[in-house]
């Protein structure tokens, strides 16, 4: 995951290492330089602190959290911030780290019908997939209306909250928390509002971090309540304004950083979006892993590495897509509206309330948001997703104007016969890759169909197969190959 910020940092040692040692021109044996400063933001692992795959050391970190947890207390799927040092990106040391959940509150309904599953507390909707970590309760099934939650999650685009982390609260375990842009400002009555239902009353609220004030609100701006919700109404008894706050975790220019969270504000590549918070920059020099620059898209996961610039813009070195991407693009062989689903290349797509579909009704212009208007072996579709178990997920579903376009498969492989040049996708989809096809590498170098296949591996139970595009043709079963890349 880290290779190349590992490779910065391990060729910056050896230089260090070689001037210690007397290699230097003045022979002084020089202590090496110290370890890098860095801030970091996202879901973290147990195991010391693990954010955005560097294992910290948090001993002698300050840890910022409003239950006074210590470091042995933080645990997976909380959100977090850290400023630390590293000097090789895979280990590091934690100087500070800011626990930072959504929500603590009771919940206020439950929706077990829609797809995925969702809930609402304090005004805000909570999403819950197959990466959410419960805490103190079982799953899903065991939450009720009512049940006190303290939420740890990444909000996409559209401010629902995914969650990373639901642990059951009792009132001892802090009062009632939420977080969101402020809205409805009116000062003369020292209210405003959060998440669009939520009334915050603030007459009697202290006001933090230090240089806080009522002054420092205003329309648009990110602020953490505590208080008591009572209905649709928080009487809060601190008002933290996160800009003030986040100041330790900005960075400064030369610094690298690293942010995980869902892209907003997308347009194109190379270009500017935000990511949690932080403007992000991609140039031509971005690398990308476990997908392309074509998949980037609003309300889309990533961890992005990179530097800050003279203003603080993230330049992007790198860029992670938290779950692989799919992509597969020919004709739509099956259609079930009912049941949301709809076959490409003989894979079945399932579409949830977070798909956003593009056909064209009748085979004409415009737009509908309706699996009813595509034709099965008819309508050609690209379909872009991401692996829930064994099932495919569809992001987007967008209906081809025409079916003259090449089919495209790009997945992790789950098995490879290179003896019989053939690569196999979701268990069923088999690829057959003859040699006049054209083979690329992770850089898009040209190389031979041989050392394609030694770059590939199979999914097993310690990793999910390498991530290969095709591009080619399906006929009688089996799709046929005309141009292969590796994508990780």
């Amino acid at each position: 995951m880290k290779q190349l910020l590992a490779t910065f940092f391990v060729a910056f040692a050896i230089a260090a290492g070689i001037t210690s040692c007397g290699g230097g021109t003045d022979g002084t044996g020089a202590v090496p330089p110290p370890p890098a400063n860095m801030t970091s933001s996202g879901v973290m692992t147990k195991g010391s602190v693990i954010l955005n795959g560097i294992h910290f050391d948090p001993a002698a970190a300050l840890i910022v959290d409003d239950r006074g947890r210590s470091a042995a207390q933080l645990d997976t799927g909380m959100v977090v911030k850290l400023r630390g040092r590293s000097d090789d990106g895979v280990t590091g040391t934690a100087d500070r780290i800011d626990v930072e959940n959504d929500v603590r509150g009771t919940i206020q309904s439950i929706d077990a019908l829609s797809d995925p599953k969702r809930f609402t507390v304090a005004g805000l909707v909570v999403v819950v997939d197959d990466l959410t970590v419960f805490a103190n309760v079982s799953g899903f099934a065991a939450l009720t209306a009512g049940t006190r939650v303290e939420v740890h999650g990444l909000r996409d685009s559209g401010g629902l909250l995914h969650a990373s982390r639901i642990e059951v609260v009792g009132a001892q375990d802090g009062p009632d928390e939420v977080r969101g842009v402020v809205g409805n400002l009116l000062a003369d009555v020292d209210q405003f509002t959060l998440n669009g239902t939520i009334t915050v009353n603030y007459a009697g609220a202290a006001f933090t971090p230090a240089g806080a004030s009522e002054a420092s609100l205003a329309a648009g701006i990110f602020v953490e309540v505590r208080g008591t919700l009572n209905g649709s109404v928080f009487t809060a008894t601190q008002v933290e304004v996160e800009d003030l706050k986040d100041i330790p975790f900005r960075g400064d220019p030369g610094e690298q950083q690293e942010v995980e969270g869902f892209i907003s504000g997308f347009t194109v590549h190379p270009g500017e979006f935000q990511v949690n918070g932080r403007t992000v920059r991609t140039t031509d020099a971005t690398v990308f892993e476990g997908g392309a620059a074509a998949d980037l898209a609003n309300d889309v996961a990533v961890e992005v590495d990179g530097v800050l610039d003279a203003q603080r813009v993230l330049v992007a070195t790198r860029i992670e897509f938290q779950r692989m991407r799919i992509l597969l693009q020919g004709l739509a062989t099956a259609v079930d509206v009912p049941a949301r689903t709809v076959a490409v290349l003989g894979q079945e797509i399932h579409a949830d309330d977070l798909t956003r579909i593009h056909a064209r009704p009748n085979g004409g212009g415009g737009n509908s948001s309706s699996l009813a208007d595509i034709t099965a072996n008819v309508d050609c579709v690209d379909v872009r997703g991401h692996m829930d178990g064994t099932v495919v997920v569809a992001e987007r579903i967008m209906e081809l104007s025409q079916c003259n376009q090449p089919d495209e498969i790009q997945a992790n492989v789950t098995a490879e016969n290179e003896a019989g040049a053939t690569l196999t996708f979701f268990d069923s989809l088999i690829a057959s890759l003859p040699v006049s096809a054209s083979f690329e590498d992770g850089n898009e170098n040209s190389i031979t169909r041989a050392a394609f296949f030694a770059l590939v591996h199979p999914a097993g139970p310690n990793s999910h197969g390498t991530l290969v595009r095709l591009r080619g043709a399906s006929a009688a079963g089996m799709f046929v190959t005309e141009q292969a890349q590796v994508k990780n």
